[in-house]
């Protein structure tokens, strides 16, 4: 682990040093996955073969944004099984074939019988973790799904990540860090409406303060059937400051971002506010 049973004994973890982010705010064609999936080859190969050419490290994770293959669509037709999910079998040899992680929300059929709004963390190696939403948005999401009743914090590269997906921005309890086995890096994948804009940018600023960690926000862009979406990807730093740049991958925005670990731990360890973090356990209704 990157904190030692004594909290304030650093101790950083040789095989995590930078951690190199993309965020793509794709803007999906609404309920056509053959088409956003095609698309996003393209993106892809851009990012990791344009890498060089913009003065970029390829990145070790690329971030797509919440039902980045179908829109925020609550049509039951478009959920997957996630066996047998087009949408999860690409992003599987899409990791294989650029050795790296991808995270990104699919609409999927549960084991019950529901449906989830669920966000997939896929390495090279096979799905490493998944996150069902929690928090349901008004109006259609919270009819059309169920929530998720669990966190979930994936390893990769000496990071410890933890998911969450849109609204869950809004919840700083459900977001706050645990004091005794924090994670590194907060991504959050988002369809965050351009009327809200202004609240994501202090949402994902107050995340990465209080918790002490990267925030990592990957927003979409463009329009669909029910908003209008302004982008305002970003990722901020343990301290709430910018820490990114910006290219295009064949007509996507790419948000592109450095993490370095060592930097975060020592920033831990000479302002210890972790260690002061109140203990309490969420109740779940």
């Amino acid at each position: 682990m990157l904190i030692s049973g004594k909290r304030n004994d650093i101790v950083i973890d040789k095989t995590a040093g930078l951690l190199n982010i993309a965020l793509c705010e794709f803007v999906p064609e609404w309920e056509n996955v053959p088409a956003n999936l095609s698309r996003l080859d393209a993106v892809m190969d851009e990012v990791f073969n344009g890498s060089v050419r913009d003065g970029m490290p390829a990145p070790d994770i690329v971030v797509l944004p919440e039902c980045f293959s179908t829109g925020f669509s609550m049509n039951p037709g478009i959920a997957e099984i996630p066996g047998h999910s087009r949408t999860v079998g690409w992003m599987q040899r899409a990791a294989g074939l650029y050795d790296c992680a991808i995270a990104g929300s699919v609409p999927v059929w549960g084991r019950d019988a529901r449906r989830y709004n669920r966000l997939f963390f896929v390495t090279p190696g096979g799905i490493s973790g998944g996150y069902s939403k929690r928090h349901l948005f008004f109006g259609g999401e919270t009819e059309a799904f169920t929530p998720g009743n669990s966190r979930t914090t994936v390893e990769y590269k000496g990071w410890r990540i933890m998911l969450g997906i849109c609204f869950d921005l809004r919840f700083p309890a459900w977001c706050r860090n645990d004091m005794n086995n924090p994670y590194d890096l907060y991504i959050n994948v988002a369809n965050w409406p351009a009327a809200r804009k202004r609240a994501a940018q202090s949402l994902i600023e107050a995340r990465a303060i209080e918790n002490a960690a990267y925030v990592a926000f990957c927003n979409r862009a463009g329009a669909d059937a029910l908003q209008n979406y302004a982008g305002g990807s970003a990722v901020m730093d343990f301290r709430g400051r910018p820490r990114f740049s910006s290219m295009r991958a064949s007509g996507t925005d790419v948000i592109h971002a450095s993490l370095d670990m060592a930097e975060m731990l020592r920033f831990r360890s000479a302002f210890p506010v972790l260690d002061r973090m109140d203990e309490f356990s969420i109740k779940l209704c």
